[in-house]
């Protein structure tokens, strides 16, 4: 049994455009037409519209409901956001602050009394919702929405180009697709429910590393080269490494090796460079960049080292270089999980474990 849903999320790039994937799900843009606006949101919404095929039927109890159409809701956008430049998203209970409410227009349009209105509110408790009048009738729907696409696909075919031509993800930009999507959402769902739980793990580590990327800037690159190497392991496993001991794990054999001393290592950097080497680009600049990844991760994680802007927020030229240059590579290295995700996705030889 097919039963069709209908939901708001949000972008931060302004989304103009239709996209449907198969019987799966479309997204819409919403119109402003006598709905919520506001000049200085950076959150834009749009319908998603989605599909949940069920056994039987429709789950009659109402959080098992809910909790059907929360997992679909997320899996559908956090896919979009790994295999596009930008972030897909819903608020949740937690998005709940303290705040007063924001004008409809400009501050340079309003009157004078509007102004005063303004500046004379007292903060009230926000439930993050976007909601309006008609929106129940707007949200049932029983097949997909009639939409004439006009898809704003990114058409230079050059390899990866989408993924590395000014991806920057806020409102000054229009949301565009890339030509692979569709192909990537094929193999996507076709993919073995053991194989698709690995790389939704993976997707999830990435989405989550968006989400905290402006102020846990450490955590968030981690969470960038965990789900990277969630893709090296399914590409390559440990079968080929004999132990002395399999209680201790010392190694006896290894296809890699010390560059010093020669002895028999696990190899994960090697690995890690090896799968990015395959799937994204093969050159000494790229092999060098995925080595410095993985070197700053290692930093990260076993010496206490942090991203400058995680503890000093300083008007300093110095630091204020090197937060840039922080801010360079947790998007170097969002992109590159992106780029290998696609291609990985669409490898007709790929080894799946």
């Amino acid at each position: 049994m097919i039963k069709y849903y209908k939901t708001i999320a949000f972008t931060n790039a302004f989304l103009n455009i239709g996209f449907r994937y198969d019987n799966k799900f479309q997204i819409l843009p919403l119109s402003t037409d006598n709905k919520p606006y506001c000049p200085y949101a950076s959150h834009y919404p749009f319908f998603l519209e989605y599909t949940i095929e069920y056994q039987k039927e429709e789950p009659k109890d109402t959080n098992e409901l809910l909790q059907c159409r929360i997992n679909k809701e997320k899996e559908i956008l956090n896919l979009l956001s790994c295999l596009t430049n930008y972030r897909f998203f819903q608020y949740t209970p937690s998005n709940n602050v303290w705040g007063i409410q924001m004008p409809n227009k400009k501050v340079e349009e309003m009157n004078e009394d509007e102004l005063k209105t303004m500046d004379n509110q007292n903060s009230i408790y926000v439930l993050a919702l976007y909601i309006y009048q008609g929106l129940k009738n707007d949200l049932n729907i029983d097949n997909f929405s009639n939409y004439t696409f006009n898809h704003a696909v990114y058409k230079d075919n050059t390899r990866h180009k989408y993924y590395t031509d000014n991806p920057i993800d806020n409102n000054l930009h229009f949301l565009t697709i890339p030509n692979t999507l569709n192909e990537s959402l094929q193999v996507y769902y076709n993919l073995s429910p053991k194989t698709k739980q690995k790389v939704n793990s993976c997707i999830y580590l990435a989405c989550d590393g968006m989400d905290i990327s402006n102020y846990k800037r450490s955590l968030s690159f981690l969470s960038f080269v965990a789900a990277i190497e969630g893709l090296v392991n399914l590409e390559c496993d440990d079968d080929e490494i004999q132990f002395e001991c399999h209680n201790c794990q010392t190694i006896k054999e290894s296809p890699y090796h010390c560059p010093n001393c020669g002895r028999p290592i696990w190899g994960i950097k090697q690995k890690f460079i090896n799968f990015l080497s395959k799937f994204v680009m093969n050159s000494e600049k790229s092999q060098k960049k995925y080595k410095d990844i993985y070197n700053l991760r290692s930093k990260l994680t076993h010496t206490g080292k942090l991203f400058v802007g995680d503890y000093d927020l300083s008007l300093d030229n110095n630091v204020d270089s090197q937060e840039y240059n922080d801010w360079l590579m947790r998007l170097e290295t969002l992109q590159l999980f992106r780029i290998a995700l696609d291609s990985w996705l669409r490898y007709k030889d790929k080894t799946i474990r």
